[in-house]
């Protein structure tokens, strides 16, 4: 225990030094401690380490939901509402904003970057390299937080080195933007894409169990925002078939049918349901507050500081549900395990979809509740729906088209209606081929919520367009649509409508696509509107 308290103390210590550099100032040593002295030599040591690492993300996890969705078009800000959420609502982001604070973040890289350097990955007991997988763990984490802080203001300072000296803390760092720095870390994670994840599973002192961050999925979605739409749909496919992820009916909310039509009663299993399978949560951040740490999001749900707009209960109110082609009815499902009606907070909202027509607008975020401290960052659909954006960016609607209402399993993949063989190939490439058994069950991210609309041939379809290109943006389109359906409120929204508009803004289009949409939920929709037709608004000033 000693040995674990000294080595995340000289951890978070060093990562004091990037931020706090003045306050060190004053020191007699130039140097935290003896470089030898605290190499990572054990797996106990890096198990440790690791758990620092843990307790940093801890304090980024309210940051990641909430500049994500507040900046975004589903969530808002409520009359109870402090000022700090005011400004992430406003983009008008101050520097004493603590969930806007870059020191978090670089605290996070630094202890990366001193894990990485002193872990001992030489070390090798019955054949298996003893700390491959956590070094690999550590890349990712490494990697993502990266990415967030390039999401969110723009650029990062890149540096791989721990900083453990003032004289370190001094040294002037390349400044990199999204793409730079997968530049960067790309090359970094491809090799260790095939390690195994480490199983550290629950723990006592803790009260939960951590999970981590696979290096396919950050490898992924590295490369979408390069563009590189092929290597980031074989990331994703990799990690669905190593980890058998694939898309289960089981978890879905329907409308219980009697005599063949739409009874006035329902199953609501999506959200809980999910919430519940260790093959939907892929990553999440877990929160407990029972030593300290500092969790806000529940408490800022609970007392309505934060709520979700018209635009997003609209969403959910337009799709049609399909059951037959003579019984169908508008509305997806999903919302009732996405929101619930504030005052029916004691009630499980599984049971209960009467507030769905309530006339009062008083609505708290249910994911929040059904989290219990716990922020996902991963999940299966998201995975799916990543997978569909790049496969649709390759020109190939159809197939991506097909994650979204059939299911990419066998029987559907080799149906021409479905996906056309000039989209399949011959032979079918490995990063579009789900035709293993693992996948047989695979379902359209749609029937979650809205019905067999496997068997709808009138509602949700790709209209007809002119060229190739038309129908790959009406089906990415459609993938911007069922983000928001799916994983509203969970912290990609507006980093989803950044990376869809910068991708448009490169083939000639403007910055109208993110701005119209976000500046809709704004009473002065004019004037947010031309704000952020300059995408140097979207990002937090440093």
């Amino acid at each position: 225990m000693n040995k674990m308290l000294k080595i995340l103390g000289l951890m978070l210590g060093a990562a004091i030094l990037w931020s706090s550099c003045d306050d060190l100032m004053d020191t007699d040593s130039q140097r935290l401690t003896a470089e030898e002295e605290f190499r990572l030599a054990t797996p106990s040591d890096s198990v440790y380490s690791i758990f620092g690492l843990f307790t940093q993300l801890q304090k980024i996890a309210d940051s990641y939901v909430l500049l994500g969705e507040l900046r975004g078009d589903l969530l808002e800000t409520t009359p109870a509402s402090d000022r700090e959420l005011l400004e992430i609502y406003r983009h008008s982001v101050s520097k004493n904003n603590k969930f806007a604070d870059v020191r978090n973040y670089y605290s996070i890289i630094n202890n990366c970057n001193y894990m990485l350097t002193y872990l001992d990955t030489a070390k090798v007991d019955r054949g298996e390299l003893l700390s491959r997988k956590h070094y690999a763990a550590v890349h990712a984490i490494r990697a993502w937080t990266y990415m967030q802080l390039a999401l969110n203001f723009k650029t990062a300072k890149y540096y791989s080195k721990p900083i453990l000296t003032v004289n370190d803390a001094g040294k002037t760092y390349p400044e990199l933007d999204i793409e730079a720095l997968a530049d960067s870390l790309i090359p970094l994670l491809e090799p260790l894409r095939t390690v195994p994840i480490p199983n550290i599973g629950y723990i006592e002192a803790y009260n939960t169990s951590f999970s981590f961050f696979p290096v396919q999925f950050v490898l992924g979605d590295l490369y979408l925002w390069k563009g590189e739409y092929q290597k980031a749909a074989e990331q994703y496919r990799d990690l669905m078939y190593t980890r058998s992820i694939a898309i289960n009916k089981d978890h879905s909310s329907t409308w219980l049918p009697v005599n063949n039509t739409i009874s006035s009663n329902a199953t609501l299993f999506w959200i809980r349901s999910l919430m519940m399978s260790s093959n939907e949560v892929i990553t999440t951040i877990a929160c407990p507050t029972e030593y300290g740490q500092d969790f806000a999001l529940d408490s800022l749900n609970n007392q309505k500081k934060i709520q979700p707009t018209q635009l997003a209960l609209r969403n959910w109110d337009i799709p049609v549900y399909y059951l037959n082609e003579a019984s169908n009815t508008n509305g997806d499902l999903r919302k009732f395990g996405s929101i619930s009606y504030s005052n029916e907070t004691r009630r499980q909202a599984v049971s209960d979809y009467a507030f769905a027509n309530h006339p009062s607008p008083d609505y708290v975020i249910y994911k929040y509740k059904v989290y219990q401290q716990n922020i996902t960052i991963y999940r299966s659909s998201l995975l799916y729906l990543r997978y569909a954006e790049a496969l649709n960016r390759m020109n190939k609607p159809n197939a991506a088209f097909a994650v979204l209402k059939y299911g990419l399993n066998s029987s559907n993949l080799f149906n021409n209606k479905i996906v056309p063989a000039a989209e399949r190939g011959n032979p079918v490439p490995d990063y579009l081929n789900l035709a293993d058994m693992r996948f047989q069950n695979n379902v359209g991210i749609r029937m979650r919520g809205l019905g067999n609309m496997d068997k709808d041939t009138t509602f949700y379809r790709i209209p007809r367009q002119a060229t190739l290109i038309d129908s790959v943006k009406v089906v990415e389109d459609m993938i911007q649509q069922e983000l928001a359906l799916e994983t509203a409120f969970e912290g990609n929204r507006f980093h989803d409508l950044m990376r869809f508009t910068l991708r448009r803004m490169k083939e000639g289009d403007d910055a109208s696509y993110l701005a119209d949409k976000v500046s809709a939920k704004y009473p002065n929709k004019t004037e947010m509107r031309l704000y952020l037709m300059n995408p140097d608004n979207w990002y937090i000033k440093k």
